[in-house]
C-alpha cells in the first residue's frame, strides 16, 4: 500500500493511465479528466481523515437498464449494462470499530458504530443505513470485518435511474471486501447490498441493479430463484454497432423521494399474484392470469391488473432482447426497446406520478425523442424505477448532434449524456488490475 500523496503523484504522472483507460476508455481528454478526478478525491480524503494514511482505491459503476422494467422483483428476467459513470472511493482501514464515510456533494459525515448492528431509529432512507446494513450482511456470512475511513466521489447522477444507490452500496461492499480480505464474489456482495436496501434503508428493490454494478458488462439474469439467480454475462465490447450512441437524458427531476410510488408497483403486482395463490407473478402462469381477469379487476383494481400485464409482456421482451443481442440482430433489439418503453407508459404507468400531472418531464423527453428518432431508426424508452429521472435513447450518428441539441434546449446544458458501456464491475483498482 502507498500513502494518499504517493498514489496521487503516481496518478498525475500518468502511471495509472492503463488502468484508468481500461475503466473509462483511453481517450486523452477522458484520461485527463479521470486523473484530475482521482487526484481531487485523494486530496479530499487527506482533508477529512489526515495525510500520511495508506489507502486503496475502489470503483463501482452505475448501470443502465436495457430490458425488464420492474420484472426482477417478481422473479422474472432482467437485462442491464454497467456504464463508465461510477462511484470511486479512497479508503483506509481503522481499528476503532467505526466506519466513517464522507461523500462529495453531501454536507455530512456518515459515522457508523459497528457495535450497533441493528437498524437505528431515524436512520432509514439515509446512506448510513446502507453502510450499517452492508456491514451486518458481511457479519451474517461469518466474515471478519472492521472499521474504515473513506471519501467517495460519484459521477452517477443521483435520482436519475442510473442507480446511484447501487453504485454507492457496491462501493461500500467492495471496500469492506478489499480492506478485510473477505473473498466474496460480486453476486454475493450484490445480495448483501439488496438486503441492506430492503431491510435497513427501507426500499423494496430487486437485485438487478446491484448485480450489474457488481459484475459489469451486460447482465441477463433469471430471478426465478431470487436466492440463487442465474446470471449470464454478455461482454460489452462491440455490443453497440458502429454509428449508434447510447444517450441518457436527465430530466432534472430526482426520483429519490418517490420510494412510495416504486413500492406501489411491487405491492400491486403481488396483490394480483396473491389472488391467484402465489407470492409473485413469476410463480403464476400467464394463462391463469388471463382466465381470472374479471375477478382480478374487482379484487385488485385495474391499475394492478395493467401492471401485471406489463410484467408478463416485459418479461418476454427481456428474453427476446437478450437473444437478439447474442445473434447480432440490433434492429430487432431496438424494436423491442421501443415496445418496452410504450409498455412502461401504458401498462406499468411509471412515467409520471398521477398525483402530480403538471410535472411530466419523462413524458416530454420521450415525446421529443420520438419526434426526432422515429424516422431515423433510433429507439427511446424510460429506464429505471420511473416517475422521474432519466430516459434512454439509441441515436444513429446522423441524428446525434441534432438530438442532443434539442434535448438540451428543453432540459438544459449537459442534460444529455453520451454513455459508454463498461466491462468491469465493482473493483479494487491499482496500477495493475
Amino acid at each position: 500500500m502507498a500513502t494518499s500523496a504517493q498514489v496521487r503523484d503516481e496518478i498525475l504522472a500518468g502511471k495509472w493511465d492503463e488502468t484508468l483507460g481500461a475503466l473509462y476508455g483511453g481517450g486523452a481528454a477522458e484520461l485527463r479528466r479521470q486523473r484530475a478526478r482521482y487526484a481531487a478525491a485523494l486530496e479530499q480524503f487527506e482533508l477529512y481523515f489526515g495525510p500520511g494514511r495508506q489507502v486503496r482505491l475502489y470503483s463501482a459503476p452505475g448501470r443502465t437498464e436495457l430490458g425488464g422494467n420492474h420484472t426482477d422483483h417478481q422473479h422474472g428476467y432482467g437485462l442491464a449494462a454497467a456504464v463508465t459513470l461510477d462511484l470511486i472511493a479512497v479508503a483506509s482501514p481503522s481499528d476503532d470499530g467505526f466506519i466513517r464515510v464522507k461523500s462529495r456533494g453531501f454536507n455530512k459525515l456518515d459515522v457508523i458504530d459497528l457495535s450497533e448492528p441493528e437498524p437505528q431509529q431515524g436512520e432509514s432512507t439515509h446512506s448510513a443505513s446502507l453502510i450499517r446494513g452492508i456491514a451486518e450482511g458481511f457479519r451474517a456470512l461469518g466474515k471478519e470485518t472492521g472499521g474504515f475511513d473513506a471519501y467517495t466521489a460519484s459521477d452517477v447522477l443521483r435520482g436519475s435511474g442510473l442507480s446511484s444507490s447501487a453504485a454507492f452500496e457496491m462501493g461500500m461492499a467492495v471496500v469492506l471486501n478489499g480492506e478485510y480480505g473477505c473473498g466474496l464474489s460480486g453476486p454475493e456482495m450484490a445480495k448483501i447490498c439488496q438486503y441492506a436496501e430492503n431491510t435497513y434503508f427501507g426500499k423494496p428493490c430487486g437485485l438487478l441493479d446491484q448485480l450489474t454494478s457488481a459484475v459489469g458488462g451486460v447482465i441477463f439474469a433469471n430471478f426465478a430463484d431470487p436466492c440463487a439467480p442465474e446470471i449470464e454475462k454478455i461482454h460489452a465490447a462491440g455490443l453497440l454497432p458502429e454509428g449508434v450512441t447510447l444517450c441518457v437524458t436527465d430530466t432534472q427531476a430526482s426520483h429519490s423521494e418517490l420510494t412510495g410510488e416504486f413500492a406501489a408497483i411491487r405491492r400491486e403486482m403481488e396483490a394480483v399474484a396473491a389472488c391467484l395463490g402465489q407470492n409473485v407473478l413469476g410463480q403464476v402462469l400467464e394463462t391463469a392470469f388471463w382466465q381470472a381477469l374479471p375477478r382480478l379487476r374487482t379484487q385488485c383494481g385495474d391499475r394492478a391488473v395493467l401492471r401485471a400485464i406489463h410484467y408478463y409482456q416485459e418479461n418476454a421482451r427481456a428474453l427476446a432482447q437478450k437473444n437478439a443481442l447474442q445473434r447480432g440482430d440490433f434492429a430487432e433489439f431496438l424494436h423491442l426497446i421501443r415496445a418496452n418503453g410504450h409498455s412502461s407508459f401504458e401498462y406499468c404507468q411509471n412515467v409520471y406520478c398521477a398525483s402530480d400531472p403538471r410535472h411530466q418531464g419523462l413524458s416530454i423527453a420521450l415525446a421529443l425523442s420520438q419526434s426526432i428518432l422515429e424516422a431515423g431508426g433510433g429507439a427511446w424508452r424510460m429506464q429505471g424505477g420511473g416517475f422521474a429521472g432519466t430516459i434512454q435513447a439509441f441515436v444513429p450518428a446522423p441524428l446525434l448532434e441534432a438530438y442532443c441539441a434539442a434535448i438540451e434546449g428543453v432540459f438544459g446544458p449537459g442534460s444529455c449524456y453520451r454513455l459508454k458501456l463498461r466491462e468491469q464491475g465493482a473493483v479494487q483498482i491499482g496500477s495493475e488490475m
